[in-house]
């Protein structure tokens, strides 16, 4: 048990245990990048926000790199498919997401994609439609948007904190809301004709509970942890690159396109953090053949301590507690030109054990 504690496996996940086993015997290596972008705007938060110019200047370099964009259902499918023969390897794909529905997305970022003829996929918080919030899309605009290559995916409803609880709310009310939350999303985008199993978690938060109840709804989910997508991939928590503030230029850019899925048997860590704030983090790899050497983590206070405990174990360790809020520790490993990369989300609450101000 590591951090809070390893996730108890339902007989989903331990599905997906033993098709990572299965993948390991295959030599080649499946990638699928997914793309998270919000405000595409210079007058919005930075910390959600992509310059017009810049994010055209991504859309340049995923064509210059040779990416074929997908749809992101297919991109999941092609991505996680265990059975593909070794040219698969040599695939670039990537898909291009949008959370929040704002309304630069169909001002800005959506005539350059039709443009260009490429699909993406927008997770929309159906109350802020039904609202007619000036800042959002409207029902008219994601309706056209979809005629033209976009899926529009599930955000829940309110964009709500799905792992937070109202004051002495029991369980079940809990587990009764958020599916609420789950089907009333689903309701209205079907309603209006944009029925989809995709889903992405608020803010990127999820725990234990959360994951199961997405399962048991039969979705796929996304969070906003970075790394690639792979054989051995959770489908209910799938990796994307948060693409925003200082976090959008162009080599790191071009490194995050070329990734290659973390090739570790994903541990499922509950990222909620009670006791201890320098929660360790194992990786077990599912070879022995890389040159773990090479092999860096970093979390708060920089570069983490790592430690073999096997030929395919590493114990992570970071230099300094998690902070309030929401901290992630990212992996990466070189192969060629590119990286094998992952990353692990932790969550902390304030020291009186009320939740942190959301900006």
């Amino acid at each position: 048990m590591l951090g809070s504690g390893i996730l108890h496996g339902t007989t989903f996940q331990k599905k997906l245990v033993v098709g990572a086993l299965i993948c390991c015997l295959t030599t080649h290596v499946d990638a699928g990048v997914v793309l998270l972008y919000h405000h595409v705007d210079e007058a919005t938060p930075a910390i959600t926000s992509i310059a017009p110019d810049q994010f055209n200047r991504h859309l340049d370099i995923i064509e210059a790199e040779g990416f074929t964009v997908l749809p992101l259902d297919e991109l999941v499918k092609r991505s996680m498919d265990a059975s593909s023969g070794p040219e698969k390897g040599d695939e670039k794909i990537v898909a291009i997401t949008f959370d929040d529905a704002y309304r630069s997305i169909y001002t800005t970022a959506f005539p350059n994609l039709q443009a260009r003829g490429w699909p993406f996929t927008i997770f929309v918080a159906t109350r802020l439609i039904e609202e007619k919030n000036p800042h959002y899309l409207t029902w008219a605009q994601l309706a056209e948007m979809s005629t033209h290559g976009a899926t529009i995916a599930n955000h829940t409803d309110s964009h709500t904190h799905m792992i937070r609880r109202l004051d002495a709310e029991m369980a079940d009310h809990w587990k009764g809301r958020m599916r609420g939350e789950l089907m009333t999303a689903k309701g209205l985008l079907a309603k209006h004709g944009l029925d989809s199993n995709l889903f992405a978690y608020p803010y990127g938060e999820y725990d234990e509970e959360t994951l199961n109840l997405v399962g048991d709804l039969g979705m796929i989910g996304f969070g906003q942890q970075s790394g690639a997508i792979g054989p051995h991939s959770n489908p209910l928590l799938l990796p994307r690159y948060p693409l925003a503030g200082v976090y959008v230029d162009e080599a790191a850019f071009r490194d995050k396109l070329r990734s290659l899925p973390f090739p570790v048997l994903h541990p499922e860590v509950e990222p909620m953090v009670s006791d201890n704030f320098k929660p360790l983090l194992e990786l077990s790899f599912i070879t022995d053949t890389l040159n773990l050497s090479r092999l860096t983590c970093y979390g708060p206070g920089g570069l983490m301590a790592l430690s073999e405990t096997s030929n395919t174990n590493v114990l992570a360790t970071p230099a300094e507690e998690v902070s309030v809020g929401r901290t992630r520790y990212n992996c990466t490993l070189p192969k060629g030109n590119r990286f094998y990369w992952f990353s692990q989300l932790w969550i902390r609450k304030q020291s009186d054990g009320s939740w942190y101000h959301e900006p």
